[in-house]
């Protein structure tokens, strides 16, 4: 009759993690690299991990545009675009020394109630995400985070004001189940690549709590998120039949 919420609550294991044999998940791509490739099918070899904060916000002081000097300004706008120009030369600069790494802040906004043309800004919201296969790497890059915003904080005399921090962590596919579904692509004849996954999914969650877990993806034109995504029913059904052929050979 229902959920148990507390155990929900507390994240207490509902299940027996011996009887699970596996877990395979058949899942569109998300991005653009099958359809480049022209790979109907992909077999997933790893899950990135993300840290992020839904919510950031950034406090200033709310002033008349035209009369408050540069140098008496407390301008929550200037202070977020240098956060994010300062995160942005930290990414490149990992990148090139060979890091995986994305970063991305999807909501950026000032507060239509109060914000106006000769207004300076006194408060800024946003998020922030960062994503790796490396956890690691994602702390690294909190913390360097953190360390931009001290430093903002103190030169614009602004504060920054964080919810909670949530933490997802990256997966490895097991072996085996890959081996598996790439042996079952190519008795579909059907072209595929081992590909990591850039989204998180559900997989990740089952390979980090230690059931063997494995993903094949289907091309899916245009990504996810998006009004124009398109999956070809015929990738459909060879990834369906790839699944359930190495489902078949799990001893």
């Amino acid at each position: 009759s229902g959920a148990d919420i507390e155990a929900v609550r507390a994240q207490d294991v509902l299940i027996d993690k011996a009887a699970v044999k596996a877990y395979i998940e058949l899942h569109i791509e998300q991005g653009p690299v099958m359809v480049a490739r022209q790979l109907p099918l992909a077999v997933v070899s790893g899950i990135r991990g993300n840290v992020r904060h839904n919510r950031i916000e950034c406090l200033g002081d709310a002033q008349h545009s035209g009369v408050v000097p540069r140098w008496l300004r407390h301008d929550a706008v200037f202070a977020v675009s240098d956060l994010v120009m300062r995160l942005d030369a930290h990414w490149r600069a990992l990148l090139e020394r060979g890091t995986d790494l994305v970063v991305t802040v999807g909501i950026l906004q000032t507060d239509p109630a109060e914000h106006s043309i000769s207004r300076i800004p006194g408060q800024v919201g946003f998020s922030l995400e960062a994503r790796s296969k490396s956890t690691d790497t994602l702390e690294a890059f909190y913390q360097l985070v953190q360390a931009e915003v001290s430093a903002i904080a103190r030169e614009r005399g602004v504060s920054f004001r964080f919810d909670r921090r949530l933490l997802s962590e990256p997966a490895t596919m097991d072996e085996r189940l890959c081996a598996l579904l790439s042996q079952a692509c190519a008795d579909q004849g059907a072209a595929y690549e081992v590909l990591p996954s850039g989204a998180g999914h559900d997989a990740a969650l089952f390979a980090n709590a230690g059931i063997p877990s494995a993903m094949l993806f289907i091309r899916n034109q245009n990504g996810s998120h998006n009004p124009h995504e398109s999956m070809d029913l015929d990738d459909f059904m060879l990834g369906v039949q790839a699944l359930s052929v190495a489902a078949s050979r799990i001893a």
